[in-house]
């Protein structure tokens, strides 16, 4: 009978019934087995059924559709070899999505990429998903899995789409001229909005669209611009830590030493700060972290252990806080979560409304799976 309630709850995906939700969130349990004092926390949820290693994408980015029913990530079917000197070894991968509870699981998409940022899947629409894999870009349907636009071969992709639109550039040198893209979610369509000689990481759209920042000189090096425009900026020094823009005006990341702006005497290494477009601190915004994520309304932000700490905690702050409002997970796991074969980093999210975190978690010392938390109760609901 339990089986035949959850089955109808949850519905059939394309290539799998949904039989897993009858984990019990409160007491951790599966099937309705009793679980010990031991198991998780009520309010963490596991998303993917598999034990395989599974990781959401880009720090900051949202694993949610716009309406936040439902949820896509990435699968790594094949154990991940932590002993590759590689620091972002290629393995297969495969896109998946779910219902927002994780019912409804469906694979989409088949391919090889690195743990590193997943598939560096978001969803366009609430019916579409762009990703990319190691040799390729696309515009996958969620409803059918059929690719609507692409593939694009030898770029990869911007942290999120906006307004229709997504940022695109080339990783393969030999495609010219180098610079940045837009692509145009609705027709495919494919134009130069910046030439550049060399964009590395990390390109976002500003809240208006009308800016972007990104890394060159090895990643190291903060570049503002003008979309359509020119180079507004290549800030002197390091970038802040995981850079995200907070508003049009200003953005955020964690300082450390060498960061434009930074004085130690005066700010906090590792805490999370806010700059504006000068390359001033002008707020200080939370505690000790490294890979952040701020909620829509800048009210709450969380982050994990910095680089290579033995502990790895991610810890939710309100704004302005340097002592943290939780603790969201801990553990020692640190080697599967930083290094080389390893790199699963925690790339933390909150949901559409603000009231769930999303991360990934190491969970021995070869795995890392996807989660995410309940915060009702903890934060205060956006206005």
């Amino acid at each position: 009978m339990k089986v035949a309630v959850w089955s109808l709850v949850c519905g059939v995906g394309l290539t799998t019934v949904c039989m897993s939700c009858a984990e019990d969130v409160r007491t951790g349990a599966v099937g309705g087995e009793k679980a010990p004092a031991t198991r998780p926390r009520a309010r963490e949820r596991k998303i993917p059924r598999s034990n395989a290693t599974s990781v959401w994408g880009y720090y900051g980015v949202s694993p949610e559709s716009p309406d936040g029913k439902r949820l896509c990530y990435a699968v790594f079917p094949e154990p991940v070899d932590l002993k590759r000197p590689e620091r972002h070894a290629v393995y297969p991968a495969q896109l998946w999505i779910c219902k927002a509870d994780g019912c409804g699981r469906r694979k989409l998409f088949q391919g090889r990429t690195a743990v590193h940022g997943g598939l560096s899947q978001s969803w366009v629409d609430n019916k579409r998903i762009i990703f990319a894999d190691k040799t390729l870009t696309a515009i996958v349907n969620a409803d059918t899995g059929r690719i609507e636009f692409g593939p694009w071969k030898g770029y990869y992709l911007a942290h999120y789409p906006r307004d229709g639109k997504v940022l695109i550039y080339p990783i393969d040198r030999s495609i010219k001229p180098q610079g940045l893209r837009e692509l145009d979610t609705g027709t495919g369509e494919m134009r130069m909005v910046l030439p550049y000689k060399e964009i590395d990481w990390h390109v976002m759209y500003s809240p208006s669209g009308k800016k972007v920042l990104f890394t060159t000189n090895n990643n190291s090096t903060l570049v503002l611009a003008e979309l359509g425009g020119k180079v507004i900026k290549e800030f002197p020094g390091e970038k802040p830590m995981h850079y995200q823009w907070f508003d049009d005006n200003s953005i955020f990341g964690y300082a450390h030493k060498g960061v434009f702006g930074v004085d130690l005497k005066k700010h906090r290494q590792y805490d999370l700060y806010r700059w504006n477009l000068e390359g001033e601190i002008i707020e200080h915004l939370a505690g000790y972290g490294c890979h952040g994520a701020g909620r829509a309304d800048n009210e709450y932000f969380v982050g994990e252990s910095w680089y290579f700490a033995p502990r790895i905690a991610l810890r939710l702050y309100k704004r302005g806080r340097t002592k943290p409002l939780a603790e969201i997970f801990s553990h020692r796991f640190a080697h599967v979560t930083w290094r080389n074969g390893g790199r699963h980093h925690v790339n933390p999210s909150f949901s559409r409304d603000g009231m769930r975190i999303y991360y990934n978690k190491a969970v021995n010392k070869n795995t890392t799976q996807a989660f995410s938390y309940d915060l009702t109760g903890i934060v205060e609901p956006m206005k």
